[in-house]
Order: C-alpha cells, then structure tokens, then sequence
C-alpha cells in the first residue's frame, strides 16, 4: 500500500471516529438537554431524572437513525436531529403557553384537521417561528438532493440505530411507569418524549367498555333541545381587564332564572378540546372511566355508541337531529353523529351565508332561529344537538389582543341574544320543550386570557311548556361535569313506563 493511500485511510478512520463520537455526544447529551431545559412546565421545575434520559436518548438515537437510513450523511442527519427537537420543543412550548397544556401524542391526530382548516391553527404560531418552519422544510427538501450520500453503509448504520432504538422505545413498561395520566408530574418524570409514547401505549391498551342498553321508558318531552355554545363563558368568571367594565349577559340572566338547573359546568380544557365537552355530553363517560382516552375521546368514541344520548332516548321515543353550520367532518363528525343514533344532521348547506370580517362563520341567531322551526315542525319527540360557530377564533391577530377581546365579547353577545330569543320562542309552543344550553370552554386570546386553574362555563336546564311558570322557577344551583350533564338530560327526559 503506497504511504499516501496509508495517510487517506488514516484520515477516513479518523474522521469516522470523530462523527461517531459526535452521533453519541448528540445522543446521550445534546437532545436530552434541549429538551429538558426548553420545555415549559407548570411550576418551571427542570428535572433531569434517569427515565427521562433514557427515553430522550432512545428517541434521539431513533431519529439519528432514521434520519442516517435515509440519507448515509451523519452531519446532516446530526443537524437535522438537533433541529427536529428544537421544533418539537417549541411548538409544544407555544401549544402550553395558548392552551395550557404541552404537546400530546393524540395531537399526531390533528394533521388532518390543520389541513382542512389551517386558520384553526395558525393564527397561534408566531411569525418567525412560521419562517424557521418554512426555511426548515426547504432544507430538507435540497438536502434529499444535494447531501444524501450513496454508500449503503451509513444507510445500514442507521437502519440498525433506528431498529435498536424502536425495540427500545416499544419495551418501555408503560403500564408500570404511567398506570394513570399526571400530566404535569409525568412530564417532569418522563419529558415531552416520554409521555408521548408511554401514554400513546397506554391509550393503545385501554379496554372498551361493554354496550349499555337503551333506556325504557317514555318520552317525558316533545323536544329535547341541547346547545353547545362554542368559547361561552360568563364575563363575570373571566379575568378581564378593568377598562373593560360589567359585561351583560340578559340572555343568560333569564336563563339562570327561569332554569330547573343550572351551575358552573367544569371542563378540562381551555380555549380548544371542544371534543372533551361534546363527548363528555353525548356519551356521558367520566374522564376518570376514560382514562388516556380523555385527551381525544372522539379517537375512539365510535367504539362506544351505545353511550351516546340518541341511542340511550331512541327507546323512549325520541329522534336525533344533529346541527352545525360548519364542516361537518371536523372531528369526525360526519361518521360519529349517524353511529351516535342521529338519524339526521344539518349542516353549513342549509343556510345562506357569505363570510365577512365581522361575521365569518355562520351567526348563532340564524342556528337559533333554524332550531325553532325544526321544534315547530316536529311531529313526534325529537332529540336536537347543536353545536354553534360564530364564536370560533380566532378573534384577532395575536398581536391585537384588544381588537380580539372586542370581537369575542361581540360575538358573546350574540350568542346571549340567540338564547334569549329561543327561550322566548320556544316557550311560546304548545308543547313541553327541555332547553339544555352550554359553553363549551374559555376563550383564549393571547395577551388577554391565558391558561388558568379556574376553567368552569356555565350551563342551564330549562323546562318550557304550558302552564309551568317558568318566570319564577326554583331550580338547584349545582356544579357538574360533562358527564354529569348527560346524566341529567337523561334523568328529565325520560319518564318511566
């Protein structure tokens, strides 16, 4: 072998040592570190504990690996590794600081959702963290041309890296480790990484429950109308700022006055996971009996349609009709609902509306008004749902939180106004009506509301009909959650036989 050709080998081995070292000093410590010191946390602990090492270094060698296996190059695979972790950071980082929780392996879901309705989502990213995005992914792109090296040892190199990494990640004792979701205490245990695929596996695991029978029974209305009402809260329970004064709410008001129940209505989430309530309402499983199935209920729901309040009343008479005036595969709905026992649902078609800044979904007086008719019309006992739009953010750009708060408390008001009109004409009917009306979850506006302890909305339970004296009801004031609202439709609307 000539001495030149010696010094190049030299070299080559050498240079092979160092990317190796470098792979490994990424893996045991770089990832690990950023994500560790980068994530938020409720309390702003950091705790680097030997389990959340362990699962940042697993999945730090399963992106380096992966990342090899496709490329052969160990720099870029390095770099891009790093900066995959730098994104995931964030975004959770952003989703916290907005929602007041970080980013969960049921938000993996959500991709479908953030393409049919990006405006959903990306009013809450800020603009330079879209630029890196943006700058990110065309790197990737030229670097799938310009720097993927076609020696196939690297490439198996990182195949065994990635594989060894899996097998790791795939053993992790979830049930042992996460019996039962604490996501605060879980997420200083386990980091971001951890409680993704141990509470994934977890989720994977959960056992559906048996069906339960319809109830017997008959119908003790004429109708049973249920109202979501999106981002519906009482201004008196939110934190706003004093140059804003009282807020009126007649609407509810009279509501609260006329009711046979009503109370704080206690969700767990904030400002999104509109899923949680409608689930909780519809099919009347606790968070405690959903167990990781709480995080995205409508993940698994079809498995448990027997729940569902139209299968429950079917039996007793009544018939579903679902509304929303928006897209109805949001969510999933356009297969959950008919599985639901809904036997029809009206969507955005049925009304005519042209979207404008001032009004860009379809207003909750025209769903309002649409419901009167549909319980006018009825001729047997109908079960109506509707889930309201107009109050959907986002309100304004995050950097206007004052415009943002205006156009809620608008939009707020008219969501009022339509429940005062429906009382009216719905009490005007000569049948009996059980009006069954609340918020969904807080609003949150950057700069104005964010994440707090307190995530209470209120509801109210209405019995309208000829000769009750509605005006001057003494109903119970009682805290509850979703679940326990759907116990409480059940209880009114269904007489025994």
């Amino acid at each position: 072998m000539q001495p030149g050709n010696t010094c190049d080998a030299g070299q080559g081995f050498l240079l092979m040592y160092m990317m190796f070292f470098l792979s490994v000093a990424c893996i045991c410590v770089v990832a690990p570190l950023i994500e560790t010191v980068g994530i938020r946390t409720r309390d702003g602990r950091k705790a680097m504990s030997p389990r959340r090492v362990y699962i940042d270094m697993l999945c730090a060698l399963f992106t380096v690996g992966l990342l090899l296996a496709l490329t052969g190059n160990i720099v870029v695979s390095l770099l891009v590794a790093v900066l995959s972790e730098v994104v995931f950071v964030s975004v959770s980082n952003i989703k916290y600081g907005i929602l007041g929780e970080p980013l969960l392996f049921s938000d993996l879901f959500v991709a479908r959702s953030f393409l049919q309705h990006p405006k959903f989502y990306l009013f809450s990213i800020p603009w330079y963290a879209r630029i890196f995005v943006v700058v990110f992914m065309l790197f990737l792109v030229v670097g799938a041309f310009f720097f993927v090296v076609p020696e196939p040892v690297p490439h198996l190199a990182g195949l065994f890296m990635a594989v060894m990494a899996m097998l790791g990640i795939r053993g992790l004792p979830a049930a042992k480790w996460v019996p039962a979701a604490d996501l605060a205490q879980d997420l200083q245990r386990f980091g971001l990484p951890g409680i993704t695929f141990l509470y994934w596996k977890q989720w994977k695991a959960s056992r559906t429950p048996p069906p339960v029978p319809p109830l017997p029974g008959r119908a003790a209305y004429d109708a049973v109308v249920v109202i979501q009402c999106e981002s519906f809260a009482d201004p008196a329970r939110l934190p706003l700022p004093a140059s804003v004064g009282p807020v009126a709410m007649p609407g509810l008001a009279r509501a609260r006055q006329w009711a046979c129940q009503q109370g704080e209505l206690q969700v767990s989430g904030f400002g999104a996971y509109t899923m949680r309530s409608e689930y909780g309402v519809l099919y009347g499983r606790t968070e405690a009996e959903l167990g990781f199935r709480a995080f995205d209920p409508f993940l698994t729901a079809a498995q448990e349609s027997s729940y569902a309040l139209p299968n429950r009343l079917k039996a007793a008479g009544y018939h579903g009709v679902f509304m929303h005036p928006h897209d109805i595969r949001f969510y999933n709905r356009n297969q959950l609902m008919p599985a639901c026992g809904f036997e029809r649902m009206i969507g955005p078609e049925a009304y005519a509306h042209t979207a404008s800044t001032d009004m860009p979904y379809i207003s909750d007086m025209a769903l309002g008004d649409s419901i009167g008719a549909l319980v006018r019309a009825a001729r047997e006992p109908v079960l109506v749902y509707a889930v309201t739009m107009e109050n959907h953010g986002p309100w304004a750009a995050s950097s206007q939180p004052a415009l943002g708060l205006a156009n809620y408390l608008r939009h707020l008001g008219n969501s009022d106004r339509m429940l005062a009109d429906l009382m009216q004409a719905l009490s005007g009917m000569d049948r009996n009506i059980l009006l069954v009306f609340f918020g969904d979850h807080r609003p949150s506006i950057t700069g104005v509301f964010s994440p707090v302890a307190e995530r209470d909305v209120p509801y109210v339970a209405v019995s309208l009909g000829p000769g009750k004296d509605s005006h001057h009801s003494t109903g119970k004031t009682v805290s509850l959650s979703p679940a326990g609202l759907h116990a409480l439709i059940l209880e009114y609307a269904v007489k025994p036989a």
